[in-house]
């Protein structure tokens, strides 16, 4: 069983220098993300500004604050070098996948667990490929396995894990917005560690801290007090357009999302008017038709779970289709379309239906480890707070924060299998 270990860690690194020689050499994969953290890491550094385009183009108002400042910092200590952060994503796939196995030893001591979970870990497409983009969600990845880490760690003091906990809650707030509606938890669970420790433990606000700091930055650079403008741009580019595809149709999606509310902002009061107006409007159609929006925020959450990694198996191979959204035909169920994206390389289609499958073999699996998760309620509650949060885009990406944690509860739901049909041959 250890042998299968090390082959399969060895399968992991040598899978990861395949990527970055690919990535590095030939394929060059790039997202709209990457362009904009990188210039993002390049006027924080050069320019003291938070910034993801250009300065000396029009200005994007939504742009000052779109990306935080979390992963640019990180990139400026690679020297915004594509080649570099790249060797630095691949640390710190090998960092999680360590610390994936320190969390399943404190949760099981059956060595089979650790050789399913790493070799789970291999098939995870969208783990391995994200090591080729500059990205954020590794390196946020990395933080909430940090904190799982941390949690079951015996000989360190409660005392002690809240402070830490409470710095990499800080962390995760300043690379992703994604961890943003936590802030809401901080003022309840400041109160019930307050009430079960007797204690007051002051770190757990400080997350609701960073908000307020980063918010009053952005206040002077825009005239809006906000964290990140991501949440306006995901409100009306993805949620509530997705539900004008869904219940009108792709076409009416296209036309919702020309509306004047959508303009770029190049002045503050432009940007003033563009929060105000997308956010009223966004709202008022989701409101209007909140149960079809529930039922796409349900699907893209499941969605979410089975991808495996269709965003980034075909930006790896540079077959992203760039005029047209895969995730609103879906909704649309424009299917003629949607085939004939699929079908337009059978071989990429091949590997993306092997994985789908493997997906739902996972979830299966998975659904076996319930009694486990209920027995262990800080895992409970981030599978929850990310199926949740995520919202009816649903893609691998998003999941793959929690990727980790979710193969390790995976490997404990097919032991758990495993044994049975082991004890049931015996009887």
């Amino acid at each position: 069983m250890l042998g299968g270990l090390k082959l399969a860690f060895t399968m992991i690194f040598c899978s990861a220098c395949l990527v970055f020689v690919l990535s590095a050499g030939f394929l060059n994969p790039e997202t709209n993300d990457s362009v904009e953290y990188q210039k993002a890491a390049h006027n924080l550094l050069k320019n003291n500004l938070l910034y993801a385009e250009e300065i000396n183009k029009n200005l994007d108002y939504r742009l000052f604050s779109k990306r935080t400042v979390g992963y640019p910092i990180f990139l400026i200590f690679q020297n915004n070098v594509t080649w570099v952060a790249g060797i630095a994503s691949g640390f710190l796939l090998l960092l999680n996948y360590f610390l994936g196995l320190s969390v399943l030893g404190a949760l099981t001591k059956k060595t089979k667990a650790k050789y399913i979970y790493s070799w789970f870990f291999l098939l995870n497409v969208p783990l391995l490929l994200h090591t080729s983009f500059v990205m954020a969600d590794l390196l946020l990845a990395s933080i909430i396995n940090l904190a799982a880490f941390i949690y079951y760690q015996n000989q360190t003091s409660w005392p002690k894990k809240v402070v830490v906990l409470s710095m990499f809650w800080c962390l995760g707030v300043l690379v992703k917005p994604v961890i943003l509606p936590s802030i809401l938890m901080c003022p309840i669970v400041f109160v019930y560690l307050g009430f079960k420790h007797r204690k007051l433990y002051f770190s757990t606000l400080l997350p609701g801290l960073i908000l307020l700091l980063v918010s009053f930055a952005n206040q002077h650079q825009t005239g809006v007090f906000e964290y990140s403008s991501i949440s306006t741009i995901n409100l009306g580019q993805y949620n509530s357009k997705l539900l004008i595809s869904e219940k009108y149709g792709y076409d009416s999606a296209q036309a919702y999302a020309s509306r004047g509310e959508f303009m770029v902002p190049r002045t503050q009061n432009e940007y003033l008017n563009y929060k105000k107006n997308l956010q009223s409007l966004a709202t008022e159609t989701i409101f209007t038709n909140w149960p079809s929006y529930l039922k796409i925020h349900l699907l893209g959450s499941v969605k979410m779970i089975l991808d495996p990694g269709r965003f980034e198996l075909y930006t790896f191979l540079g077959i992203t289709p760039s005029a047209f959204s895969l995730t609103e035909m879906i909704y649309a169920k424009d299917w003629q379309k949607l085939k004939l994206f699929m079908f337009s390389d059978i071989w990429v289609l091949l590997v993306f239906t092997v994985l789908f499958i493997i997906n739902i073999f996972k979830f299966l699996v998975f659904a076996f480890s319930l009694k486990e998760l209920r027995e262990h309620l800080f895992f409970s509650f981030i599978f929850l707070y990310f199926f949740v949060v995520v919202g009816p885009v649903g893609a691998a990406r998003f999941m793959l924060s929690i990727s980790v944690l979710y193969l390790v509860f995976c490997s404990i739901g097919w032991t758990r299998v495993s044994d049975f049909f082991q004890k049931r041959s015996k009887g």
